[in-house]
């Protein structure tokens, strides 16, 4: 009701939904960002820590669901065929969450696949560019920039730190920068998401004014309190300010 319901504003508004999901508002308009609005199945994982904060099918207004990529938590069938069943919402991601979209029972007419370079104008209020991400768990993981009159904000996807954040800061203004962070596990590839300090490297090199953590309050196993980063983003980005916004809370362009 918050996001659909509250008037209108001059600002951007971004809800955290847990994980790496977020709900962007500017004027009257609404965009998804990998959402995951439905409760896990216990015979494939048991070990989410952050719960669905409201079902797909509540959701009135959107204009477009993105995806970064097709890992369950970034694309999750059952959220997207209940958004849009709903609201109409155009569907918008790499090759394979177009795929693992269409494959589920979601309109072929109203998906469009994106590639590094893309820019696309959704809605009077939304224009959206896709980059190329470092993600070594899917090949055609993105990054995207999401551009609103009142800011642009960056979503991360699970990408690792590399030298594609410097390449974004370089052309465009980043306000906002969603960038993953989480308890390290081993791992042969990588770990699963950013720590500190690979994240404030990516905030610098994105010249990011502010920075969100995302991931960190979804998988138990990775589950990692945010607030130590704030003493490394002041060392290596002073410019950066950090906002941690959980499940449910709202941060204002």
């Amino acid at each position: 009701m918050e996001i659909e319901s509250s008037a209108p504003t001059q600002e951007t508004r971004i809800w955290g939904l847990g994980g790496a999901g977020f709900a962007i508002r500017s004027g009257e308009e609404v965009v998804y960002v990998d959402p995951w609005l439905v409760p896990p199945d216990p015979s494939r994982t048991n070990h989410r820590a952050y719960l669905p904060p409201f079902a797909p099918g509540e959701v009135r207004k959107a204009e477009a669901i993105l995806s970064t990529h097709e890992h369950e938590d970034h694309c999750n069938v059952a959220t997207l065929l209940g958004i849009t069943k709903s609201t109409g919402a155009r569907f918008l991601g790499p090759e394979s969450s177009i795929r693992k979209a269409i494959a589920a029972g979601y309109p072929q007419s109203n998906a469009l696949t994106l590639r590094p370079g893309d820019e696309l104008r959704i809605s009077p209020s939304f224009t959206v560019r896709a980059f190329r991400a470092s993600d070594p768990y899917e090949q055609w993981a993105l990054m995207t920039l999401i551009m609103t009159p009142r800011g642009n904000i960056l979503h991360s996807g699970d990408t690792a730190y590399f030298e594609g954040f410097k390449e974004i800061g370089d052309r465009y203004k980043v306000d906002v920068a969603l960038l993953n962070f989480g308890k390290q596990i081993p791992s042969p590839e990588k770990p699963y998401y950013m720590n500190a300090e690979k994240l404030s490297l990516a905030a610098r090199d994105l010249r990011a004014r502010v920075v969100v953590p995302m991931h960190w309050n979804l998988w138990v196993e990775t589950r990692e309190d945010p607030h130590p980063i704030e003493a490394v983003l002041k060392s290596v980005s002073p410019s950066s300010r950090l906002a941690i916004v959980d499940g449910g809370e709202r941060l204002e362009l």
